[in-house]
């Protein structure tokens, strides 16, 4: 027979144990004290709070900056919203996954051991993109109807050295890599394509991000070029358009969209992977209603033409 007295402390040994497993991180400075929805429950956040999987962090008049234990540093500003969907780490090795999604906001990424080491494992999502990081740090803004932009910031390596990574920002429409400091790129709905990379002047506003020209007479006409091209765009994106309504298409980053259209508005469902929805439309290919069954989100967007 166990004497009781060992078999409490084997129990409190179980419980520091499960609840360290737990832990993928925890906040290493705010301003203000931030809010962790963890399985129901609302947690405010003090310096040292630890973070776990599936945690939903919110801040609203200060910011949270997060630290990984692979060392991948992520900044909340104020007013947003992270979602961690995932993060699996191996000390030994230094390999993982990690999946962290920006709901609402501003955040800021700066890659750890898992980038390092497991780049391919790592993914950055907002409502309309998917981010695959290569050892950088970057910065991701999420307006409330779901656009999104993505500003390619300088690294600063463990010796102190200044360097350049890279980041694929992917959508149903297309990629754009920015691997140039300040390069950015914006992003509208899940089906538009990203738009064309421009560098962020410090002191002025954005710039094409420059190409080689043939001879002066390229030169002259870029104007009128990127004029027609612009145009071009617009009746491809309308043509994609018209091939993806009404059915569901499985993103890069696991998820389901389901897109819609009526005389004023662009309408899509995004699904995580696993749920269940049903979903009623008319013959014109309007949404009427979205039954959401089983699984673990869905986000509706109503984005007006």
């Amino acid at each position: 027979m166990v004497p009781l007295k060992a078999t409490l402390i084997l129990s409190v040994l179980l419980c520091l144990l499960s609840s360290s497993l737990a832990e993928v991180g925890n906040v290493t400075a705010q301003t203000r004290a931030a809010q962790i929805t963890r399985k129901g429950d609302k947690i405010l956040t003090e310096v040292d709070t630890p973070v776990e999987m599936r945690d939903l962090i919110q801040t609203l008049k200060g910011r949270a900056d997060i630290r990984f234990v692979d060392d991948t540093k992520v900044s909340v500003t104020e007013y947003s919203k992270l979602i961690i969907d995932e993060f699996v780490y191996n000390p030994e090795k230094k390999t993982g996954k990690l999946s962290l999604k920006a709901a609402l906001g501003t955040i800021r990424y700066s890659s750890g051991k898992i980038a390092k080491n497991s780049r391919q494992n790592v993914k950055i999502k907002s409502p309309t993109a998917s981010v695959s990081v290569r050892g950088t740090d970057f910065t991701m803004n999420v307006q409330e109807d779901g656009a999104s932009s993505f500003i390619l910031l300088p690294s600063t390596d463990e010796a102190g050295v200044s360097y350049i990574g890279s980041i694929d920002v992917s959508t149903l429409g297309g990629t754009v890599t920015l691997n140039q400091a300040y390069e950015a790129t914006t992003v509208t709905t899940a089906i538009a394509p990203p738009t064309p990379p421009q560098v962020i002047k410090q002191d002025g506003p954005a710039e094409p991000k420059k190409k080689i020209k043939n001879d002066n007479n390229e030169k002259n006409n870029a104007g009128d070029n990127e004029d027609e091209k612009g145009d071009f765009d617009d009746i491809e994106i309308k043509r994609t358009e018209a091939k993806l309504m009404n059915t569901f298409l499985r993103m890069e980053d696991g998820r389901y969209v389901f897109f819609s259209k009526d005389k004023d508005n662009m309408l899509s469902l995004i699904v995580e992977d696993g749920s269940n929805v049903t979903v009623n439309y008319d013959n014109k290919g309007s949404i009427i209603n979205a039954k959401f069954n089983s699984g673990n989100n869905v986000q509706f967007n109503i984005k007006q033409q």
